[in-house]
């Protein structure tokens, strides 16, 4: 007789659980990473025991919820049971998935927009993880969208980047970005879209980023971002940029100008972006120092 088989959804993921010891939390150590500055480096264990599933926190700073209620001590999962870790909600689920679901081929699981806050959350959640509206746009539900379609998981990192900006913590929005980036360049080298809000928002932060630091590297790779797409930054990233130590800055002005020349090439700027261009004209026209 075979043992249960456990798992945990989240978000477009089903994830099995092995026999043993499970942790949760926001370091890469963990074997379930959640990116998310509300949770700790290492914030709750599962523990599979045979046929018995079983969570503790592990001193998170927020804790943890199941069902509703903060978990104190051990509590034995069920079928079915809700964990909030954060502000992500995950699903614990007990037995084998319905046969009638071929987990090979399906690579997108159903996504809906909250319509209170935005946020992208599974369609299978009975309210949004991060405002708790149970009002949601149908109209924008991704039920095995292609791969063109809107990407969901960028999504999800520009709101865990809104809030590590929400509560300042400077190490984590550095974090996140390593992974917005590594998402955006993906989607570039395979020639899909990406969203312009998207892409602005995390823009708008690496260029915060940067100014905070009084370092250009995130401002020359979001200007290369920017010149490869032939569009043009956010007037606040110019802004944001201009604030640079007169090295880091002029050291800006390669790219700088490729994002002009990109622009010009493709029919030149919007109407809106004028002024945003401008700003990145203003930096194209600094060379650094011995040239």
């Amino acid at each position: 007789m075979s043992l249960a088989r456990f798992r945990l959804r989240f978000l477009l993921q089903e994830i099995d659980l092995p026999q043993g010891d499970t942790v949760i939390g926001r370091s890469a150590t963990c074997q379930v990473t959640i990116e998310d500055p509300l949770v700790s480096r290492e914030h709750a264990r599962i523990r599979i025991t045979g046929e018995r599933a079983t969570i503790e926190d592990l001193g998170s700073r927020n804790g943890v919820q199941v069902g509703g209620a903060t978990l104190k001590g051990m509590h034995t999962l069920g079928d079915g049971e809700r964990v909030r870790i954060g502000t992500q909600e995950i699903v614990f689920c007990a037995g084998a998935p319905p046969a009638t679901i071929d987990a090979g081929t399906r690579t997108t699981g159903f996504m809906c927009h909250c319509s209170e806050c935005g946020h992208p959350y599974p369609l299978e959640l009975p309210e949004c993880p991060a405002c708790g509206s149970s009002d949601r746009n149908e109209e924008d539900t991704l039920a095995g969208a292609p791969t063109t379609q809107r990407d969901w998981g960028l999504d999800l990192v520009v709101e865990s980047l809104r809030r590590a900006e929400s509560i300042g913590r400077v190490d984590d929005i550095e974090r996140i970005l390593s992974h917005a980036r590594m998402g955006i360049e993906q989607r570039i080298g395979n020639g899909l879209p990406v969203e312009r809000p998207t892409l602005d928002a995390v823009a708008d932060a690496a260029a915060t980023l940067a100014a905070t630091r009084g370092d250009a590297a995130w401002g020359k790779w979001l200007l290369s971002v920017y010149a490869s797409l032939g569009t043009v930054p956010p007037r606040a990233v110019g802004l944001s940029l201009i604030t640079l130590p007169p090295l880091e800055r002029s050291s800006l002005a390669p790219a700088a100008r490729r994002v002009v020349e990109s622009v010009s090439s493709r029919g030149g700027p919007r109407h809106e972006d004028r002024e945003s261009l401008a700003g990145i004209e203003a930096l194209g026209d600094l060379e650094p120092a011995g040239a």
